[in-house]
């Protein structure tokens, strides 16, 4: 009987006996940065921002069961994560023009493996959402209006502020919707506003990248050192106007320490404008669970 021997490799070592380097990773290895790229795409932080907006006003509404609102929480951000990875596929060209290291203008994940991690959440959103009870067409539209926002804002450069900072006001939509309260328009204008000024601030970061793109937007015609300005100014009236309107210990407490953060960010001497900007998610989460516990509904 004939036995196919492994070819070695000089020195007399079989090919599978080559200690692992940087040439030749292992499997597990593979998997594990494909993992890591995939989670990164999904930008989790922000997404949990959405998912803990929703959450937390489903639970602030008449009494919910805590397992119909986190349900609702984790489809808002699985619904928010199809929305990241979309939008990088889309933006895949502008950002690898850009020198932006996202997994996938860097190339650390493929095109085709984000096209499959955009399907399957998608389709998982509502699927969760069905647990939370009411509003699960809502995943749907938003997702919707997600899979359309790069387009858009490829096309119509100077409106995707404006239409960030209304998809960011669905979250608390959502979740008025499960936990079967209601919130004033002026709790809408909060987060909006909060969102718009740190995508005016994004874009004043991504100017060079967006311009040789032929993208046009805010800061293109404001300047950069404007838009940012006009960017940290909207965020920092957000923050102090959440924290003066809510009452409730908790949400007033919360309100004043994103306040207080989003300050520190913004003074701290020598601090990139883009870990300003990264830094910023954290004021982000502590002012949507005040707005929903804000007693508001």
């Amino acid at each position: 009987m004939l036995q196919v021997r492994r070819p070695e490799a000089p020195g007399g070592l079989p090919e599978d006996a080559l200690p692992v380097g940087p040439q030749r990773p292992t499997a597990d290895r593979k998997i594990r940065k494909t993992s890591l790229a995939l989670l990164q795409t999904t930008r989790p932080y922000s997404s949990v921002v959405a998912g803990s907006l929703t959450a937390a006003s489903a639970i602030a509404g008449q009494g919910r069961p805590i397992f119909r609102s986190a349900a609702a929480g984790l489809a808002m951000t699985t619904v928010t994560m199809f929305g990241f990875v979309v939008n990088d596929i889309f933006d895949y060209h502008k950002d690898r023009a850009a020198g932006i290291q996202r997994p996938l203008a860097a190339g650390t994940l493929s095109l085709k493996k984000a096209a499959w991690l955009a399907i399957a959440t998608f389709l998982a959103a509502p699927l969760i959402g069905v647990f939370a009870g009411a509003g699960a067409g809502v995943l749907v539209i938003v997702g919707g209006m997600l899979l359309f926002y790069s387009p858009l804002a490829q096309r119509y450069s100077l409106c995707k502020d404006v239409y960030v900072a209304m998809l960011c006001c669905v979250p608390l939509y959502y979740g008025s919707v499960v936990g079967g309260g209601q919130y004033p328009w002026f709790a809408y204008v909060l987060v909006g506003s909060f969102v718009f000024g740190r995508e005016l601030l994004m874009d004043a970061d991504e100017l060079e990248g967006d311009t040789s793109f032929g993208m046009k937007t805010a800061a293109a015609f404001l300047g950069q050192r404007a838009t940012a300005g006009i960017g940290m100014g909207l965020m920092i009236l957000a923050a102090a106007d959440t924290a003066v309107v809510v009452h409730g210990r908790f949400a007033t407490a919360t309100s004043i320490a994103g306040f207080a953060f989003l300050a520190g960010i913004f003074t701290w001497p020598g601090l990139q404008r883009r870990r300003r900007i990264s830094l910023s998610r954290v004021p982000m989460l502590f002012g949507a669970i005040s707005v929903a516990w804000g007693g508001f509904s």
